[in-house]
């Protein structure tokens, strides 16, 4: 028992070391172009997509291969170096000579694409409504619906005389996941051990009658009470998305821009960001600040007021202006939408 419980455990550690030992790699084209990915030969999607996540690779410096859907693009091949147990964004986009190329945008801990789950964006023609409680109206559960709980719950005990042996407690972690147990081994010198197990198994089921027959019960509406829009403490103005991004969260991502080396690829990556989630006013002007040039700052103004939650401060973006005539031309812009 002791020798196939050491397994057990050399086994587990054996796979954690594994999971260590490899990297994951996530490319996504900035332009939306679908591709096909190949990492060392070997290919990571079946059919062309913009986004592709390869994981478990195990060289340190694999080669990648980027096939284009379209045939005119021509194909990418480079080579870079990726350090085991970490997980690796590459941004597929076109350098100022107009050359494919890839561009490394961050890094995490395994798993960190795999575990996220894709934001949704905000329909184009969002409409605001007031902040006032609002009901609907659901279908309600006729007489005929009934709800069952079935409670099991079974215990063993296997008892052999006094205690003894080894008590064995293993504490491990995992990508995250702690794993605590507590083992008392009975290796049959002392005489022998007790063991205890209780399974408890609940079981919600649902069940409908298909009778034709009519119900003698009334049916009454139920009213459903909708959680209230949110609201920026201090504002009650016109409102562009639901609730903006939290300052940490912000700032991470401006960091992200910052880091850029190039003026078109902040750009990118800002409005990459602003795709799924929704600014405040101060966020877009302080967003603002992470470009150059006054047209880049005037491109991003634009495309950020529709993502906007307090669109009545959206006055504050000019102040990162340095020209009034870019003031002028986003207040137009603003003013057609």
């Amino acid at each position: 028992m002791i020798r196939t419980l050491t397994l057990l455990m050399i086994g587990t550690l054996a796979c954690s070391v594994a999971r260590s030992q490899t990297s994951d790699l996530v490319f996504f084209a900035d332009d939306g172009s679908k591709f096909t990915l190949l990492v060392d030969g070997d290919v990571k999607n079946e059919a062309p997509a913009s986004r592709v996540i390869a994981t478990g690779i195990r060289n340190e410096s694999p080669v990648v291969i980027i096939r284009f859907e379209d045939p005119a693009i021509p194909q990418l091949k480079k080579s870079g170096f990726y350090e085991m147990g970490k997980e690796y964004t590459i941004m597929v986009t076109t350098n100022k000579k107009g050359e494919r190329t890839l561009r490394m945008t961050g890094q995490a801990e395994l798993g960190t694409a795999a575990k996220a789950e894709p934001a949704v964006a905000r329909p184009v023609d969002f409409v605001d409504y007031p902040a006032s409680t609002r009901t609907t109206t659901t279908a309600p559960l006729t007489v005929a619906d009934e709800d069952h709980q079935v409670t099991t719950v079974t215990t063993v005990k296997e008892t052999s005389g006094t205690t003894g042996g080894e008590n064995v407690q293993i504490n491990m972690g995992v990508n995250g996941v702690n794993l605590n147990m507590g083992v008392n081994i009975d290796d049959g010198m002392d005489g022998g051990d007790s063991m205890t197990t209780t399974t408890t198994t609940t079981t919600t089921t649902r069940t409908s009658s298909t009778s034709s027959a009519t119900a003698t019960k009334p049916t009454t509406p139920v009213a459903v009470k909708e959680t209230e829009v949110y609201r920026m403490p201090g504002y009650s103005g016109p409102i562009g998305c639901a609730m903006p991004m939290g300052g940490s969260e912000f700032a991470e991502a401006k960091k992200g821009v910052e880091a850029q080396g190039f003026e078109d690829t902040r750009l990118t990556m800002a409005k990459q960001i602003g795709r799924d989630r929704c600014f405040s006013s101060d966020q877009v002007r302080s967003m603002m600040g992470a470009f150059s040039f006054e047209d880049t700052r005037l491109e991003f103004a634009k495309f950020a007021y529709d993502r906007t939650h307090d669109l009545g401060n959206y006055y504050k973006v000019n102040e990162a202006f340095s020209f009034s005539s870019s003031v002028d031309e986003l207040n137009e812009y603003v003013g057609s939408r």
